[in-house]
C-alpha cells in the first residue's frame, strides 16, 4: 500500500470527510488514492487560497478537521493565507503541499520550494517527511496537534517520491485513548465571580465574542435570568438573538450606536466578556472607557487572551458553556430574580425593537445600507450569512437583525477579499440543509469570484449577493476620511455581474431599486437555487460613507 493511502485512511478513521484544493504534479499521487477511497470526497476549487478557505469554514461549523491540498511551490505559497486565517480562528485544517522527489531536493527542480519554514509561524506544527515509512504516523501526529488543547491549523510538506512509495501493510496509527481534558475552572476564583454577579444585581452586562456561540443556549439562559443587557463583538454577532428585548447590537467595527453608548458609559458596574480576545475590531480600537469603573470578567478557553488587552479583575480559563452553567445554577440557590421594574424596563425596550424593525421595512432612499437590510429582514429564518471582507461588511454588522434561528458569520480579523464567497462552500457542505446566503462586493468577486462555478459543479445552491458600487468601496472611503482624497484607480467602469454569472451557465438577476428587493423576490431566488448557485448582482452608487470611522481613526493614529 502507498505510504500516503495509510495516511489517508487514518484520517477516514478519524471522521474526516472531504479534502479541499487542486492537483498538480506533485501532490497527484494523493488524489489517485481518491479512486479507492469513496469515504474522502475531492473538492477542486478555482484557485488554492479559496480552498483553504473552504476548509476553514467547514471545519469552523463541524468542528471535524478539514484536508486542503496544494502542489509544491505557488501552490504551496498560495496555501499560507489561509493556513494564517485558520491560526487567527484557531481552527484545526491539515495544509499538506507537495514536493519535489526527495533525492532531488536541493538540485533546483521545478517549482522547489521550502515550504514547512513558510508555513511554521502561522501553525502549531509544519515539518516536512523525509521518510515514507514515517509519512502515517507524521499525518497522525499532525492530526492530534490541531485538535488537541487550544485547536489549530498544521502542515505537511511531502516529496512525491514519498507518498507514492510501497511501505506493504501497515497498521494504522493510533491516537491516545482521549483527547486534553477540558480545562476545570478554579472554584475559587468560579465563586468569586459568582459573589461579583450577585452584588452587582442587575448593573451587569454581557460583551460576547466569537467563542461564545458555542454556548448559544447557556448565553441566553444566563442573560434572562440576570435582566443584563448584552452587546456582541462584529464576529460574534449572532451569539445571541437581535430581536430580544435585551440585545444592544454590536459593539466594535461599525457598532450599533445603542452598544457604544451603554457599554461606554457608567450605567453598569460589572462586565462579562465571554469567548473574544477582546481585539482593535471589537473594542472600538481597545477603548479604555470600556471597563473604566467597572469590574471585569473575562471568560475565554484558550488562557492566552486572559489578560492581553484588559487586565481582568476575575480571569476564567476554561470552557464558556459550563461556567455559565455553574453561575446560573449559583443564582438559581440564591432565588434571585428580576425585579418588576427590570420587567418593565425589558418590556419597554421589547417593543422601541418592533417599532424600529417597522421602520427598517420602510420604503428608503435605494443605497447599500437599504439593501442590507432588505436581505436580512427577507431571508429564511434559518439563513446563514456568509459576509465577505468590504464595505458592505460594515453595514451587514451594523444592519442585519440576526434572529435566533439564524447564523452570522464573518473572518472580520484575517479573511482576505474573497474569503467570504469560498467560504460559504464549506458552510453549505457542512450544513446542506440550512440555506446560505453571501453577501460580497463586486472587488471581491474580482479577486475569487470564479469559486461560484465550483459551487456550480458541486451542485451546491448558495445565494450570491454581490454589491456592485464599480469601486473598492472601502479604500475609497477610507482613503478620503483619512486624507480627502484618493487615486481614480480605486474605482473602474462598472462590469456586469450578472453577465458574468450568464457566461457561466449560473441562475442569476440584476436588483437596481427596493421594488426587486421584496420577500417574493427573495424566495425566488433560493427556490430557483435548490440544485446549485444562485447569483444577484445588486446595482448601487456607493457614495454614502460607510460606519467604519473606529477604523479610520486606528489606521490615522498608526500613521500620524
Amino acid at each position: 500500500m502507498r505510504a500516503i493511502e495509510v495516511g489517508l485512511r487514518f484520517l477516514i478513521k478519524q471522521g474526516v470527510k472531504y479534502i479541499f484544493g487542486i492537483p498538480a504534479g506533485s501532490i497527484n499521487a494523493l488524489y489517485d488514492c481518491l479512486y479507492d477511497l469513496p469515504e474522502l470526497q475531492a473538492v477542486v476549487a478555482k484557485h488554492e487560497t479559496s480552498s483553504g478557505y473552504m476548509a476553514a469554514a467547514y471545519t469552523r461549523i463541524t468542528g471535524i478537521p478539514a484536508v486542503c491540498v496544494g502542489s509544491s511551490g505557488p501552490g504551496a505559497t498560495n496555501l499560507v493565507t489561509p493556513a494564517a486565517s485558520a491560526a487567527k480562528e484557531k481552527l484545526p485544517v491539515i495544509f499538506i503541499t507537495g514536493s519535489v522527489p526527495s533525492t532531488k531536493l536541493g538540485k533546483g527542480g521545478a517549482q522547489e520550494l521550502g515550504a514547512d519554514p513558510i508555513f511554521a509561524p502561522v501553525t502549531k506544527l509544519s515539518r516536512k517527511v523525509m521518510n515514507a515509512e514515517e509519512l502515517p504516523a507524521a499525518i497522525a501526529e499532525a492530526y492530534w496537534t490541531a485538535i488537541s488543547g487550544v485547536p489549530g491549523p498544521v502542515h505537511l510538506s511531502i516529496p512525491i517520491d514519498l507518498q507514492m512509495a510501497n511501505i506493504g501493510e501497515m497498521e494504522l496509527p493510533e491516537l491516545p485513548l482521549a483527547r486534553n481534558p477540558v480545562t476545570v475552572v478554579d472554584e475559587v476564583l468560579m465563586d468569586a465571580a459568582l459573589q461579583a454577579v450577585l452584588q452587582v444585581g442587575e448593573r451587569g452586562a454581557i460583551l460576547l465574542g466569537h467563542g461564545a456561540k458555542s454556548a448559544r443556549t447557556e448565553v441566553l439562559a444566563f442573560a434572562e435570568r440576570t435582566g443584563w443587557m448584552v452587546a456582541t463583538t462584529p464576529r460574534g454577532k449572532g451569539a445571541f438573538p437581535e430581536n430580544h428585548p435585551q440585545s444592544l447590537g454590536v459593539y466594535g467595527l461599525a457598532g450599533n450606536d445603542k452598544a457604544v453608548e451603554f457599554l461606554n458609559s457608567d450605567g453598569h458596574k460589572l462586565l462579562l466578556v465571554l469567548g473574544s480576545s477582546l481585539g482593535e475590531l471589537a473594542t472600538c480600537n481597545w477603548e479604555a472607557r470600556l471597563t473604566a469603573g467597572k469590574q471585569l470578567i473575562h471568560v475565554d478557553y484558550d488562557e492566552r487572551e486572559l489578560g492581553r488587552c484588559y487586565e481582568a479583575d476575575i480571569a476564567l480559563h476554561g470552557e464558556i458553556a459550563p461556567v455559565l452553567r455553574q453561575l446560573s445554577a449559583g443564582l438559581a440557590h440564591t432565588g434571585s430574580g428580576l425585579t418588576a421594574e427590570r420587567k418593565m424596563l425589558l418590556e419597554q425596550l421589547h417593543l422601541a425593537r418592533l417599532e424600529a424593525a417597522a421602520d427598517a421595512s420602510a420604503m428608503e432612499t435605494w443605497n447599500t445600507r437599504t439593501a442590507i437590510r432588505l436581505l436580512g429582514a427577507n431571508a429564511p429564518e434559518q439563513t446563514r450569512f456568509y459576509i465577505d471582507i468590504g464595505e458592505f461588511m460594515t453595514y451587514s454588522i451594523q444592519n442585519l437583525l440576526i434572529r435566533e434561528q439564524q447564523q452570522f458569520d464573518i473572518n472580520i480579523n484575517f479573511g482576505g477579499m474573497g474569503s467570504g464567497i469560498a467560504g460559504s462552500l464549506g458552510a453549505k457542505l457542512a450544513e446542506p440543509e440550512r440555506p446560505v446566503l453571501c453577501i460580497t462586493g463586486d472587488g471581491c468577486f474580482f479577486m475569487h469570484g470564479l469559486e461560484v462555478m465550483t459551487a456550480k459543479e458541486y451542485g451546491l445552491p448558495i445565494v450570491f449577493v454581490v454589491i456592485n458600487n464599480a469601486r473598492l468601496g472601502m479604500v475609497y472611503h477610507g482613503h478620503m476620511l483619512q486624507y480627502e482624497r484618493c487615486l481614480s484607480d480605486f474605482s473602474q467602469q462598472r462590469v456586469s455581474i450578472a453577465a458574468v454569472a450568464q457566461s457561466l451557465g449560473i441562475r442569476h438577476v440584476q436588483v437596481e431599486s427596493i421594488e426587486q428587493l421584496q420577500a417574493e423576490h427573495v424566495q425566488q431566488w433560493f427556490a430557483e437555487g435548490k440544485s446549485g448557485p444562485f447569483v444577484v448582482e445588486i446595482i448601487v452608487d456607493g457614495n454614502e460613507i460607510p460606519p467604519m470611522g473606529e477604523r479610520v481613526k486606528f489606521l490615522q493614529g498608526a500613521t500620524y
